[in-house]
């Protein structure tokens, strides 16, 4: 809830507290390493960084509903998706797709089709997406696309919520 009290991006306020790359990076929350059998696991520490990864999924996806995630280079973005945990995953698409809602942009598009298994080719169907992410990845779709008349996406996305979950 924190994010949404920044100001939206392009009002007098913004010019007195820009958000920029660098802020995003630096409110980050650590990486850390999942521990190995030899050293054993800390419960509490597991519980605090899984608490850690749902707030900044959440706050990146604030992030973009106020337009500030523009700020982000493409291998930020790509770093996000890497790091594996699945709310973060969901508030990067999510937050990407608000933030260019209506654009039809070509990189976020690419970016959420690579999250919607009947999307990607034969071969590579073997990739396991979470359901999570993919119900995150067609609502984006539905945000990218909005108000476009895009035929194929507005069938595509049709047919998606007309289908039984597997």
């Amino acid at each position: 809830a924190a994010g949404l009290r920044l100001p939206q991006k392009g009002t007098s306020t913004d010019l007195d507290s820009p958000i920029t790359r660098t802020w995003i990076l630096y409110n980050r929350p650590p990486r850390t390493e999942t521990p190995t059998s030899e050293e054993g696991s800390n419960n509490v520490n597991n519980l605090n960084n899984a608490g850690k990864s749902h707030e900044h999924g959440g706050f990146l996806l604030a992030l973009g509903l106020r337009g500030h995630l523009t700020a982000l280079e493409m291998t930020d973005i790509y770093d996000y998706l890497t790091q594996g945990t699945i709310s973060i995953t969901v508030g990067v698409l999510l937050g990407m797709a608000a933030n260019k809602k209506g654009t039809c942009d070509m990189s976020i598009s690419k970016m959420l089709c690579l999250h919607i298994p009947s999307l990607i080719p034969q071969h590579f169907s073997a990739i396991d997406v979470a359901s999570a992410v993919q119900a995150a990845a067609v609502t984006g779709v539905g945000l990218l696309y909005q108000r476009s008349s895009h035929r194929m996406m507005t069938e595509f996305l049709l047919n998606e919520i007309g289908k039984r979950p597997d």
